[in-house]
């Protein structure tokens, strides 16, 4: 990770296109806030990272959706799979 101090009104770039300016600065310490501007091209998406994990870990809970299957329905399919395996098979005879 790069670490750069920077004060008021200092910015820094990325690539060509994306420069990063500390536009306040509030408090001192533990409790400083930091007011950033970033300006970027359209097609770049900015988001806060908190954000970001948020919405991952939704997408993450709405892809693992916990399936039941009936007992019954069970029992029938793997029945079914272990007659198939079983039966002798049947050559097929041209038409």
């Amino acid at each position: 990770m790069l670490v750069l101090t920077r004060r008021l009104n200092e910015s820094i770039l990325i690539g060509d296109d994306i420069e990063i300016k500390i536009v306040q600065v509030r408090g001192s310490g533990d409790q400083a806030v930091i007011r950033l501007g970033i300006s970027a091209p359209k097609q770049v998406t900015v988001l806060r990272k908190e954000v970001y994990d948020e919405v991952v870990a939704a997408n993450r809970q709405s892809v693992q959706v916990e399936v039941s299957i009936p007992s019954e329905l069970l029992k029938a399919v793997l029945s079914s799979a272990d007659d198939a395996d079983q039966a002798p098979e049947e050559p097929v005879k041209p038409e």
